[in-house]
């Protein structure tokens, strides 16, 4: 059967014809205007689906490349500087090293003495203080807790309980000089001090340095009357504890504990002759001296501990309590425990170095599944053996100089032929005396610093290999940051090749699209204009 094609058949075509030309050509204008394919995911899913995942993948790269990267390139940055000017501190022409390698080949006139105490201390407080260096607010040494500095910014009274972990290479040896009775010697007390040449020593003693000085007093209590106490076996007993232990603790192991509690370490507060002769005396004990931060120990001990195997931890816990400014911060590198003023609430930081914990390590994602790492940690440059060091040096230059300044005013008492009989004879006592301490210092001061030079150089090759491991971390960055820059272009021109309207193509598009609805235009009124006259 035939299908009747009527008028307003063909009229309804036409209409329709004239609106999909009109709603095409209106299209063809807002990609013209926007510039992009489409406007709305309707207009062709295929691309809406595409571009998510294009741009998608561009964003992560851009925080990759723009944030990410950017923040590394700046944290490693400002590092590398910090390291190298701490290495520029250290071994520069009036740097940490040369003062130490003058004082050991004994160039000790008045001039060299004074140069080493007025720079020496300087330097080591500026080494510190470029561990406080920060980047946007950050702190680049301290690990994970960027909000705090590498040291001290104002002192402060407030116990911390810290736990060195050490192996039988922290034992190092000095030489200890009993001087007797030598002050500064004067016409107004020379004839009192009962010393001469045989009361002048130097004895061996091998020591555990703690990483800080004036370290807590451990002091004997005292009973109702006032005399000390002391326990069964007629040691003293102390009002707060040091212990030293060593074993296999990975495996829980102790193998053995020496405590102040239990006799084995007898405690000081400061560093007088008596100190040393009791570690001198008692080869099966240890000594504490607060103000100094040493261990001395016994010749039996030292020997028991000497032969640990390299692998054997030493750990020895105690407290401190008065903080100066520029002093390292105990969190940042050990086991600690503070109580808190207010709450009387214990904090306990780091407790995962007591089971083998590694480092605070952060990492920045760089790319996917690629991550780097943009700290260096606090024990990896600014170590505290440089400031103990320096102390050392300053502490022996200065006792140099007090046994200096002592001969030379017993030369010139002498010198003055005021004196006679008993007097000159005291007078001589005192001066050989003295010459032989004098002569006796110089050379511990070049043993020492001998020692300290080794030291230097250890700390020297720590400060140059944290450069070096910063250094190569920056190229690495700089490798993923060009092939970022590369994906980056790559992913941009695939967004915009499925995305982007091709200007040239519309403009053809659009052309031909108007001269179909004008042709429609055009068709639709000559179909209007018909009438019944017409099919007559």
């Amino acid at each position: 059967m035939a299908m009747r094609v009527t008028t307003k058949m063909m009229q309804n075509t036409s209409l329709r014809n004239l609106n999909t030309s009109k709603a095409r050509e209106e299209k063809l204008l807002v990609q013209l205007a926007t510039g992009k394919k489409i406007s709305r995911p309707s207009d062709d899913p295929v691309i809406a689906i595409r571009a998510l995942k294009l741009n998608s993948s561009l964003d992560k790269i851009n925080q990759y490349y723009e944030k990410n990267a950017k923040d590394a390139e700046s944290w490693l940055g400002l590092t590398d500087s910090a390291i190298a000017t701490v290495n520029k501190i250290l071994t520069g022409e009036q740097g940490i090293r040369q003062y130490f390698e003058q004082a050991a080949t004994g160039h000790l006139d008045g001039d060299d003495r004074k140069k080493i105490l007025d720079n020496i201390s300087k330097l080591v407080e500026e080494i510190y203080s470029t561990g406080n260096a920060s980047s946007a607010g950050r702190s680049l040494f301290t690990g994970y807790r960027t909000n705090l500095p590498l040291t001290f910014n104002k002192a402060k009274e407030e116990n911390y309980a810290i736990t060195e972990q050490l192996t039988n290479e922290s034992i190092d040896q000095i030489t200890y000089i009993k001087q007797g009775d030598l002050p500064a010697i004067n016409e107004g007390n020379f004839n009192t001090v009962n010393t001469n040449e045989y009361y002048v020593s130097a004895n061996d003693i091998y020591r555990i340095r703690l990483a800080y000085k004036d370290t807590a007093a451990i002091k004997q209590k005292v009973d109702a009357n006032g005399n000390p106490k002391t326990d069964a076996n007629g040691n003293p007993v102390y009002d707060r504890n040091i212990t030293l232990s060593f074993g296999d603790f990975s495996n829980g192991g102790v193998t053995k504990t020496y405590s102040a509690e239990n006799g084995d370490i007898r405690c000081f507060e400061n560093a007088t002759e008596d100190a040393y002769a009791f570690a001198i005396e008692n080869p099966d004990k240890m000594v504490y001296i607060a103000e100094t931060g040493e261990v001395l120990l016994g010749n039996d001990i030292q020997k028991e501990l000497s032969e640990l195997s390299s692998n054997t931890e030493i750990r020895v816990s105690y407290e401190k309590e008065n903080w100066k400014v520029g002093d390292l911060d105990p969190i940042h590198y050990f086991y600690t425990e503070r109580k808190e003023p207010v709450t009387d609430r214990t904090l306990k930081y780091n407790p995962g170095f007591l089971e083998g914990g590694s480092k605070q390590i952060i990492e920045y994602d760089i790319g996917n599944n690629q991550t780097i790492r943009v700290n260096t940690t606090a024990d990896e440059v600014f170590d505290h053996g440089i400031g103990r060091d320096a102390d050392e040096l300053v502490n022996m230059l200065q006792q140099y100089g007090t046994l200096d300044n002592n001969y030379k005013t017993v030369q010139e008492m002498i010198a003055s032929n005021k004196y006679e009989g008993e007097d000159l004879t005291k007078l001589e006592q005192h001066l050989e005396a003295i010459g032989k301490a004098r002569t006796m210092m110089r050379d511990k001061i070049e043993k020492q610093c001998g020692a300290m030079l080794t030291r230097v150089d250890g700390y020297i090759a720590n400060c140059t290999l944290a450069e070096t491991s910063c250094g190569s971390r920056e190229s690495q960055l700089t490798l993923v940051q060009n092939r970022l820059g590369v994906q980056k272009e790559n992913y941009e021109e695939l967004v915009s090749s499925n995305e982007d309207a091709n200007y040239p193509d519309l403009a053809i598009q659009l052309n031909s699209i108007r001269m179909t609805y004008q042709a429609a235009l055009s068709s639709i009124s000559y179909v209007m204009q018909t009438s019944l006259l017409d099919f007559i």
